[in-house]
């Protein structure tokens, strides 16, 4: 039983090992994208034939991951809900007419991920031979709270609407590879390099219920650690690097611990990626960057690390429990009517008062023309733009709050250059920030006790 809950585990998670991919050695893609100041830069690109706002459009993303079919899938069916997909970050969505002409992009860095914007892009599309080619650029963009610019080429396969997708062809990982443990490359800290020479790989806690892996980069030898991660956090095995991450390479946690630094050992792992991550034949590899130079409390530190080590299978007790199917009670016969009425007291009460439980982010009002919406992740934060002046939106936003089930938590402040809205509904809350903007007005949402499942 072990045996094939492993192997159900392995299949079901190992989005690392080898899978059909929607792309060939034939697909090119290239050039940067620059977000909050920092700079991406891509090396693969896929393109498939989608429909967007009820209209058959060709959409083209530019990534450093191999993107399996099953995301294309995904993306697929959020476009026709209208829905943004987070593709393996950083990545650029690329949305074109049938006709070549360019319709909006959408991107998604470290924490930040942008919706739909289509201002001040160059872009082209050519499609001949089953082939798609072209270009997009735009300037860096500096009037967002993300200033954003991009210059990107391609030339791919076009994966038709009509086409099948194979599913993910998935390898058991194995027991652990026979290959020695190697790492290259840089790790500064206020400027100084320390010799990162030692690398492993272990399984750690699940997280997001999903398994957990542990890296850990040294100076020093810490193979024969038992708690080698814990201990390089504390500098044990000189400046140190722990990372952990999933099987398809999206980070969750990273420590940081450079002898250069004066604050030594902090977290930060919102602007720290996996570039080509793979999990397969008992082994882990892959690029760990920064993408440039950072600056956490006060101390920099830039982090570009190519790496190899072995991995075997999920032990038992790393595992993630498969979930069981809960079964909805049955009602007896004697207390039937008793439970139906009380459950109709209830649905009613749910339509007075909608809560919050479930309610996903993109589900949240906003006003009718809002526009360049960004999702923070990270801080659950929701940015966007209008064309109407502070009172209107103010006015806008709290009707159609009030529509979803909001509710006021406090006096509003409306003031021409500056307004404050607070809401509740159930256990979430809102606190929102409109201020003039670019003949319009910006909008910030705090947001708290929402779903942020997928974004």
């Amino acid at each position: 039983m072990a045996k094939k809950f492993r192997y159900l585990v392995t299949a079901l998670t190992a989005i690392g090992a080898a899978a059909v991919l929607a792309q060939d050695a034939a697909s090119k893609g290239e050039g940067t994208l620059t977000i909050n100041k920092k700079s991406y830069t891509f090396t693969r690109a896929m393109a498939f034939e989608t429909t967007i706002d009820n209209e058959d459009a060709i959409a083209v993303v530019l990534s450093r991951q191999a993107i399996p079919n099953e995301k294309v899938k995904e993306a697929r069916e959020k476009d026709k809900e209208s829905g943004d997909t987070d593709f393996a970050r950083p990545f650029l969505k690329l949305v074109f007419k049938k006709s070549g002409e360019f319709k909006n992009w959408s991107a998604g860095a470290g924490d930040t991920m942008l919706g739909r914007h289509s201002s001040k892009v160059a872009g082209e599309l050519h499609l001949k031979d089953g082939r798609a080619s072209g270009t997009a650029s735009q300037p860096l963009e500096t009037e967002g709270m993300f200033p954003t610019g991009f210059d990107v080429r391609f030339d791919v396969p076009l994966l038709k609407a009509s086409d099948s997708l194979p599913p993910t062809v998935v390898k058991k990982p194995g027991p652990a590879a026979n290959v020695k443990p190697t790492v290259t490359g840089i790790f500064k800290g206020n400027g100084k390099d320390a010799q990162i020479a030692f690398v492993s790989a272990r399984w750690g806690e699940p997280f997001a219920d999903k398994p957990g892996i542990v890296l850990v980069f040294t100076e020093k030898d810490h193979s024969k650690d038992k708690k080698a991660d814990w201990n390089a956090a504390f500098g044990r095995f000189g400046s140190a690097l722990v990372i952990s991450l999933h099987e398809d390479g999206r980070i969750y946690g990273c420590q940081v611990a450079h002898s250069a630094h004066q604050k030594q050992g902090f977290s930060s792992s919102g602007n720290i990626e996996t570039s080509d991550f793979k999990f397969e034949d008992g082994k882990v590899e892959g690029e760990i960057t920064t993408n440039g130079q950072l600056d956490t409390f006060g101390e920099t530190w830039e982090v570009r690390l190519k790496f190899v080590a072995p991995l075997g299978e999920i032990p038992k007790e790393f595992q993630v429990p498969e979930k069981k199917e809960e079964k909805p009670e049955t009602n007896k016969p004697d207390d039937k009517s008793t439970k139906d009425a009380a459950a109709g007291d209830d649905d009613d009460k749910a339509d007075a008062q909608p809560k919050a439980a479930g309610l996903n982010v993109k589900q949240l009002a906003l006003t009718k023309d809002a526009s360049e919406i960004e999702y923070k992740n990270a801080v659950e934060h929701v940015l966007f733009k209008s064309k109407a002046d502070v009172k209107s939106v103010c006015a806008e936003l709290a009707a159609n709050l009030k529509a979803q089930g909001w509710t006021n938590d406090g006096a509003d402040m409306i003031q021409p250059q500056s307004s404050i809205l607070k809401r509740k509904r159930g256990a979430a809350t809102l606190t929102i920030f409109v201020k003039p903007a670019a003949g319009g007005s910006q909008v910030q949402m705090f947001t708290e006790g929402l779903s942020w499942e997928g974004q």
